[in-house]
C-alpha cells in the first residue's frame, strides 16, 4: 500500500456511530486528570490537567492554578498548602490562595514529592541523561551534554531533603552507587526501593533500604520486584509490594526494629496502598478486569473491609492508586460507559462518585464492553474482555443507566443474529499487565474502541502472566514465554470462533511492546490470522538482552534464567525470537515502530523487517521520528490509527 493510498481505503468501511479514525481523533482529545491528590481537610482535589495543576474547590469549581506550568506532580503539605513539580526541575509550594509562597530548584527531573511534614519534602530526581522506562516512553531524560559520555553508576535517580522556606538547597540523601525507584520518608527517615544497575533493568533486581541517622542498610532483597515502600506513623514498621514487572502483587511488612520481613496477610493483586494510622492500611489494585480497594489491618493483615468495582483507576505507572485522607479516597476513575473523570469515594465502600465532567461529551462512543472467559487446552480458565461493534440502527448508551459501571446499550448486537464478523485480537504489553475496564483502553495507540466502531469485534485477552489473578497466574509465564500465553491467546480465538461471533477467515492480531512479540511470535507459528500490526515490539531475543534498556532485567526473570552469554542461553533465546522462524511466516504484518525507543530499541522493528522481506512476507517498516515507546505526538498517533485501519481494510479483515 503506497503512503498516498492508505486515506482512501477508509470508504468501505461499515457504517456506524461514527468512522473508526473519527472516533481516533475524538478519543485523542480525551482530558486525562493525573497525579490526582485529595487535600488534607477532604474538600478540595487538586489533579494536573494538560500539562497544569488545577484545583476543584468545594463550590465545584475546577480552576488552574495561577502562573505558568508546566506542571508533573500535584501535592498537599500537611497544613494545607500546595505542592508542586514544575518545569521539570522545580518545587514550588502555594498558599492557600494559590500564590507562590515558595520554590526551590533541583539537579534532573522531579518524579516523585513525598510531603514529610508541612516544611519538609522529600524529592526524588532523575539525573539528566538517565533511563525512563517503557511507563514512560522509554527515553532519556534530556541531557544537553555534547557529546554524551555514559559511564556506570553515572545517571542516577536520587533522594534529596528540601526544607519548605528555606534556603539552603536540597540536601542529598546518602546511598552511593544506588540508584531509588521509589521511596518513603517520614522524620528524617528515608525506605527506599533501590538498585545497583542505574538502568530500568535494575528494577528487576531490587532491594529495600532505609537510610537514618545511622546511615543506610539493606532490610530485604528479592528476586521479584518492589514497589509502595510505606513508613508507619510511629516508625516501628513498614510495608511494601512485592511483586511481578510494573508491580501488582502481596503486601509485605518489616520490622525495622528486629529487621523481620513477612507477608501480611493473604491479599494480591494490592498496586497501591498507605497508612491510615499504625494499626490500619488502606488498600488497592487490580481484582480480575477490574480493582479492589478496601482497609488492612497493619499486625496480621486481615481484611477490615474490601471492595470490587468495574472499571480502571489511573495512577502511577498506570497502576490503580489513591489519595486518602481520613475515610474519603480520590483518583482518576473511568469505566467502560464512562469516560475518565476526578472521583471521589469512601475508602471502606469504593462508591466512586465523579466531581469533574471533563469528558461527558465523549460517552455517546462508547461501545458494549463484556468479561469473557474461556478454556485453555490444559483446562485452566483464562479471561478478558470483548468489545462488539455498536449497533447502528441504537444509540450508544440508551436510556443513560444508573450505573456507570454498566456496558453501554448491552442488548445490541453489532450484526444480525448469527452472523459472524471480522475479530482483531489486542496483546497486552508486560506480559505481567493486564487489560481491564476502562472507556477506551489506552494500549496501542488507543484503538481498541476504533475497532470497534469499524465493524470489528475486538478481543482484549488477559492470558497467563497477566496481572488480575494472583501471583501463581501472573508467574505461570516464566520460562514459557510465547508458548502458555499465546496458547490461552488463541484458544479464546477459538471460542468465539466456535459461539459464532469471529468468522476465521477475518482474523488479525496486534500489539505494542511485549503484546507487539505475541504478535510477531504469532504471525510465524500459526497462519490463522489474515493480517497483523507489530508496534514497538521484540522480534530477537539474543539482540534484546544487550540491546533494550531492561537487558539484564527482563530476560534473567522471564526467560528463567537464560541470558546470550551461552551457548544454552543463546539457543534458548532464538528458539523463541520470530526472526530466527520468519522463513515460515506468510501474515502480511504493518510494522510500527518509534526511532528513540530505549525499551524495545529500533534495531528490533529492523531486524523483523529485514526478515520478513527476505522470506517474502508483505510487510511495511513506518518509524516515527522523536517517538520512544509509545506514540505521543498527535500527528503521529493520527497517521498509525489510519495506517493501521487501512493496512486492516486493505487485508481484508475489515
Amino acid at each position: 500500500m503506497g503512503d498516498q493510498g492508505h486515506g482512501a481505503l477508509m470508504a468501505g468501511l461499515p457504517e456506524g456511530t461514527a468512522g473508526p479514525l473519527e472516533v481516533h481523533e475524538l478519543l485523542a482529545g480525551m482530558r486525562f486528570p493525573e497525579s490526582v491528590a485529595l487535600h488534607p481537610d477532604g474538600r478540595r482535589v487538586a489533579c494536573v490537567l494538560d500539562g497544569v495543576a488545577h484545583v476543584r474547590d468545594a463550590d465545584g469549581a475546577l480552576r488552574p492554578v495561577p502562573g505558568a506550568g508546566p506542571h508533573a506532580l500535584t501535592r498537599w503539605l500537611p497544613g494545607g498548602r500546595l505542592l508542586l513539580a514544575a518545569g521539570g526541575d522545580r518545587v514550588e509550594v502555594r498558599d492557600d490562595d494559590l500564590g507562590l509562597a515558595w520554590q526551590a530548584r533541583v539537579r534532573g527531573e522531579i518524579e516523585d514529592l513525598v510531603p514529610a511534614g508541612d516544611d519538609l519534602v522529600l524529592v526524588r530526581t532523575a539525573d539528566p541523561g538517565s533511563e525512563r522506562d517503557g511507563s514512560h516512553l522509554g527515553l532519556r531524560v534530556p541531557d544537553p551534554a555534547d557529546p554524551f559520555v555514559l559511564g556506570p553508576g553515572e545517571r542516577l535517580r536520587r533522594l534529596a531533603w528540601l526544607t519548605v522556606g528555606g534556603d539552603g538547597g536540597p540536601r542529598p540523601v546518602e546511598l552511593p552507587g544506588r540508584t531509588v525507584w521509589d521511596a518513603d520518608g517520614r522524620a528524617g527517615r528515608v525506605l527506599a526501593v533501590t538498585s545497583d544497575d542505574e538502568t530500568p533493568a535494575g528494577y528487576y533486581h531490587p532491594r529495600l533500604d532505609l537510610v537514618d541517622e545511622s546511615g543506610p542498610r539493606t532490610v530485604y532483597r528479592t528476586r521479584w520486584q518492589l514497589a509502595r515502600p510505606r513508613l508507619a506513623p510511629g516508625g516501628r514498621y513498614a510495608v511494601a509490594v512485592e511483586g511481578l514487572s510494573i508491580v501488582s502483587g502481596r503486601v509485605l511488612r518489616a520490622d525495622l526494629a528486629t529487621g523481620a520481613v513477612e507477608p501480611l496477610g493473604d491479599l494480591d493483586d494490592v498496586t497501591d496502598l498507605g497508612w491510615l494510622d499504625d494499626d490500619t492500611l488502606w488498600f488497592t489494585g487490580w481484582s480480575g478486569t477490574g480493582v479492589h480497594g478496601g482497609l488492612l489491618g497493619a499486625a496480621d493483615g486481615r481484611v477490615l473491609a474490601r471492595w470490587t468495582a468495574r472499571g480502571t483507576l489511573g495512577g502511577r505507572d498506570g497502576q490503580p492508586s489513591l489519595s486518602v485522607t481520613g475515610s474519603r479516597a480520590a483518583a482518576c476513575w473511568e469505566t467502560p460507559g464512562q469516560p475518565p473523570e476526578v472521583a471521589v469515594a469512601d475508602v471502606r465502600e469504593g462508591d466512586w462518585r465523579p466531581v469533574t465532567a471533563l469528558n461527558a461529551g465523549l460517552a455517546r462512543l462508547a461501545v458494549a464492553q463484556r468479561e469473557l472467559t474461556w478454556t485453555a487446552p490444559d483446562g485452566l480458565q483464562v479471561s478478558g474482555l470483548l468489545l462488539t461493534p455498536p449497533n447502528p440502527g441504537a444509540p450508544a448508551n440508551p436510556g443513560a443507566p444508573p450505573n456507570p459501571g454498566a456496558p453501554p446499550n448491552p442488548g445490541a448486537s453489532p450484526r444480525s443474529a448469527g452472523e459472524a464478523g471480522p475479530l482483531v485480537v489486542i496483546a497486552h504489553g508486560g506480559p505481567t499487565w493486564l487489560w481491564s475496564s476502562a472507556f477506551a483502553p489506552a494500549e496501542s495507540n488507543q484503538l481498541a474502541v476504533p475497532l470497534a466502531h469499524a465493524g470489528a469485534a475486538v478481543l482484549l485477552p488477559n492470558p497467563r502472566g497477566s496481572s488480575g489473578r494472583g501471583q501463581d497466574y501472573a508467574r505461570a509465564v516464566i520460562g514459557q514465554v510465547g508458548e502458555a500465553d499465546l496458547t490461552d491467546l488463541l484458544a479464546g480465538v477459538d471460542h468465539l470462533i466456535g459461539t459464532g461471533v469471529a468468522d476465521p477467515t477475518r482474523l488479525a492480531m496486534m500489539g505494542l511492546s511485549y503484546g507487539g512479540y505475541l504478535t510477531a511470535w504469532a504471525s510465524v507459528r500459526t497462519r490463522r490470522f489474515r493480517s497483523a500490526i507489530v508496534m514497538s515490539g521484540v522480534s530477537d531475543w539474543v539482540s534484546f538482552a544487550t540491546s533494550s534498556n531492561l537487558a539484564t532485567g527482563f530476560d534473567p526473570l522471564y526467560h528463567d534464567a537464560a541470558t546470550p552469554f551461552t551457548p544454552q542461553g543463546r539457543e534458548r533465546l532464538a528458539a523463541r525470537s520470530p526472526v530466527y522462524h520468519a522463513a515460515g511466516g506468510t501474515t502480511p504484518t504493518l510494522i510500527l515502530h518509534g526511532e528513540r525507543d530505549r525499551t524495545t530499541p529500533l534495531g528490533q522493528a529492523e531486524q523483523l523487517y529485514r526478515c520478513y522481506t527476505a522470506a517474502g512476507v508483505r510487510t511495511r517498516l513506518v518509524v516515527y521520528p522523536r517517538e520512544g515507546h509509545e506514540l505521543a505526538e498527535p500527528a503521529h498517533r493520527r497517521d498509525a490509527a489510519e495506517r493501521v485501519i487501512g493496512w486492516l481494510t486493505e487485508s481484508g479483515v475489515l
